[in-house]
């Protein structure tokens, strides 16, 4: 199977590291108010939060892939002043952090309608594929050569791109 969507999204990536034990407390906190936004972001369909995707990267580090419907509805979500993420800064900024024991991180990624590939063998759909359209792979139209197989039948997404809009 594969994921396809006619209109872009967002990937968000944003994660904590651990920096020094003593912000264990802080860190437990911390994933409680991520975990509580998510929670509230995928309660409410007009948020444009399609998803996210736990990642673990060790015994101190953690992330989450999300993914949203645009960067605008990313930008409002993190600028609500009656959302639950200024109030979570403001906690790490005055709280959390005061001598750098908890560390955070993050990337932006904007993903243009014709700029990913996807594939899903015997796996359930995770990741875009929870918020795309699936479809078998042979009705799937290529666009950046990722297959289950190997080959390396492709369309070149740059030039149709320009044709489609010339």
């Amino acid at each position: 199977m594969a994921a396809e969507m006619d209109e872009g999204f967002v990937i968000y990536i944003n994660g904590m590291r651990l920096n020094t034990l003593r912000a264990l407390p802080h860190w437990l906190v911390a994933n409680w108010k991520v975990a509580k936004m998510f929670r509230e972001l995928e309660a409410d369909p007009d948020s444009g939060f399609l998803g996210y995707t736990p990642i673990f990267l060790g015994l101190r580090k953690g992330a989450a892939m999300q993914y949203w419907r645009s960067l605008e509805d990313l930008q409002r979500f993190a600028t609500d002043p009656n959302g639950s993420h200024i109030p979570a800064w403001k906690w790490y900024n005055e709280t959390a952090d005061p001598d750098g024991g908890l560390g955070f991180w993050a990337e932006l990624y904007v993903v243009d309608g014709d700029s990913f590939e996807t594939f899903f063998r015997n796996v359930p759909p995770i990741g875009v594929g929870k918020f795309a359209r699936m479809v078998p792979m042979d009705e799937h139209e290529r666009r950046l050569g990722l297959s289950p197989d190997g080959s390396t039948q492709k369309s070149t997404p740059s030039q149709e791109s320009v044709e489609k809009r010339a």
